[in-house]
């Protein structure tokens, strides 16, 4: 036992056996699943993807001080489109597929206000254009999922004719 620990433990007896401790930082899990008003999300390009794949990440980040809930599985109804993002020019020759079809691998993550999430959207690098979105419109991963909206990086394209959305997993 060092010389530090004894002196705090004979403290601790020495005041009547009151021992005082300062509460235990945890996350808190949420049970919650999140909803659109929880969330704020965004899609940069993912300058780290795997050789051969070119990627994109959409972060999912608390709207708020208070915000605690949970999202878990793959992001459903994924469609790209350009203009405002509803039905101007669509990018529905794209198929869209999970990458872990069976979710086996998806796990919760907690939103809380500095601890975001992320998905990626993977393409193959060396396929040819075929599509450039100004949108991309997602189910949020939870029963029910609420549609949402979000900006796709300007003249960022989609390549190949099929894309692959991960779980997702805490940033």
């Amino acid at each position: 036992m060092n010389t530090r620990f004894k002196a705090v433990a004979g403290l601790a007896v020495a005041t009547a056996g009151v021992v005082l401790l300062a509460p235990a930082a945890s996350a808190n899990p949420s049970d919650k699943p999140c909803d659109i008003s929880d969330l704020t999300a965004s899609v940069t390009p993912d300058s780290s993807s795997a050789a051969g794949q070119q990627a994109y990440v959409i972060h999912y980040v608390a709207a708020g001080a208070h915000t605690n809930c949970k999202l878990q599985g793959v992001p459903t109804a994924v469609t790209f489109t350009k203009g405002s993002g509803h039905s101007e020019g669509d990018g529905s020759g794209i198929v869209v597929v999970p990458d872990d079809p069976s979710g086996d691998s998806s796990v919760p993550v907690n939103i809380q206000p500095g601890k975001p999430a992320e998905s990626r959207i993977l393409m193959a690098s060396q396929a040819p254009v075929t599509f450039v979105p100004s949108v991309v419109n997602l189910n949020l991963p939870i029963t029910d999922g609420d549609t949402v909206t979000v900006g796709w990086p300007a003249g960022a394209p989609l390549k190949g004719k099929s894309v692959e959305v991960t779980a997702v997993s805490a940033a």
